[in-house]
C-alpha cells in the first residue's frame, strides 16, 4: 500500500514540475475537494482543474514532496508531507526556495489511491 501511495505523490510532483494537467486529473477523485493558500477552495474535478490549468500557465514548479506521515485504513487514510522548492511566474529565475505544509485524504476508487481532500499552506519559520 505504501508504494502506492509514494507512486501517487511522485505523479502529483511530475505534474506540477512538468506542468501536466492530464497527470493533475489522474491523482485526484472525481468528488475531491482542495483547499489551498491563497486559492479558492476547489470542489469537484472540473473546478479543481480548472485552478491548476490557471495557475500551472503562470508559474513553473521546481518542487519536491517528502512524505512525513501516512495512515491507511482499506479505502480511506492520509498522509502528511512537507514541500521544498521554487514556484515562480513564467519567465522568471527563482530568487530563493519555499516550503509548504500538506494533507491529503486519500481514498481508494475501485481498487486505485487517489486524492480525496486536499490541504495546504506555507511554511511558517521558526
Amino acid at each position: 500500500m505504501s508504494e502506492e501511495i509514494r507512486t501517487l505523490l511522485q505523479t502529483y510532483q511530475r505534474a506540477l514540475n512538468d506542468a501536466n494537467i492530464d497527470l493533475v486529473r489522474s491523482v485526484y477523485a472525481d468528488d475531491a475537494i482542495v483547499i489551498g493558500q491563497p486559492f479558492p477552495t476547489a470542489t469537484g474535478i472540473e473546478a479543481i482543474l480548472a485552478l491548476y490549468a490557471d495557475f500551472l500557465s503562470k508559474l513553473n514548479f521546481n518542487v519536491q514532496f517528502d512524505l512525513l506521515e501516512m495512515e491507511l485504513r482499506d479505502d480511506l487514510g492520509f498522509i502528511r508531507t512537507r514541500s521544498n522548492g521554487t514556484i515562480v511566474p513564467k519567465g522568471q529565475k527563482p530568487a530563493g526556495s519555499e516550503g509548504n505544509r500538506e494533507i491529503f485524504i486519500v481514498k481508494k476508487i475501485e481498487g486505485v489511491w487517489k486524492f480525496y481532500r486536499y490541504i495546504f499552506n506555507t511554511e511558517v519559520a521558526t
